[in-house]
């Protein structure tokens, strides 16, 4: 069993399609998960929409998605504009989609240990799960996991890396379209089933930079020098 996992794709349309076509490049996978953050601050969210739709794969919520479904007025003046904006590109029937994704998806493994699938942890979506975090914060972060489940996936801190505690692998695959681990290339997760384990690779794909800076500039989101300059530096 093989199984691909992007996440935080953040409205970057290159940078996802760039993926799609390293994925058609490797050895067949079995399944698509798409582990939320789809499309706010980037400059193409509605395409972006568009293509994790038409992968017909299982795709969850994050946590940006939600800030821009429920349009609460919680955030700064800065993120509220955005968000306005891209609730203008992807409409009412993309907002009422984003509002339908799940919190998370079990996979299945018939031949030894299941694959958990969140956006940040198995309690919430806005809470990352750190490579150097310390046995007692794992601890309550993952008391709901279940015993057969031998992978857990997921993104959020945009910084990809894998960690074993105790039978559990931890897999961030890192960010598709908005890295921060000063590596501006995608990055995206394979797992692999083999020898009785799971096996991760972490992939790491360049794609035309210079192309998204354009559209953040001619698109009209709102603060694109900011959002520019962040997906340039790839770094907090």
């Amino acid at each position: 069993m093989r199984i691909a996992i992007i996440s935080d794709i953040h409205g970057n349309q290159v940078a996802l399609e760039t993926v799609l076509q390293d994925l058609d490049s490797q050895p067949p996978v079995d399944q698509i998960i798409i582990a939320g953050d789809l499309c706010l601050n980037g400059p193409r969210p509605k395409e972006v929409l568009d293509i994790v739709q038409g992968l017909h794969c299982p795709i969850i919520q994050g946590n940006v998605d939600k800030e821009v479904v429920d349009d609460n007025g919680v955030s700064g003046p800065k993120k509220r504009n955005i968000i306005t904006w891209t609730r203008e590109q992807i409409g009412r029937e993309g907002i009422d989609y984003l509002a339908r994704l799940p919190f998370s998806h079990h996979i299945h493994n018939p031949d030894g240990s299941d694959i958990l699938v969140v956006h940040a942890n198995p309690q919430n979506i806005e809470q990352a799960i750190f490579p150097n975090a310390q046995d007692e914060e794992l601890t309550e972060l993952l008391a709901s996991v279940e015993q057969n489940v031998g992978a857990l996936v997921f993104g959020h801190l945009h910084i990809p890396y894998t960690r074993r505690w105790h039978s559990l692998l931890l897999f961030d695959v890192g960010s598709c379209g908005l890295p921060r681990d000063e590596d501006v290339r995608a990055s995206y997760g394979i797992l692999n089933w083999r020898n009785g384990t799971w096996e991760p690779e972490i992939r790491r794909v360049e794609y035309s930079l210079d192309k998204v800076l354009k559209q953040l500039k001619k698109c009209g989101i709102p603060h694109s020098d900011k959002r520019a300059k962040i997906l340039s530096n790839a770094r907090y």
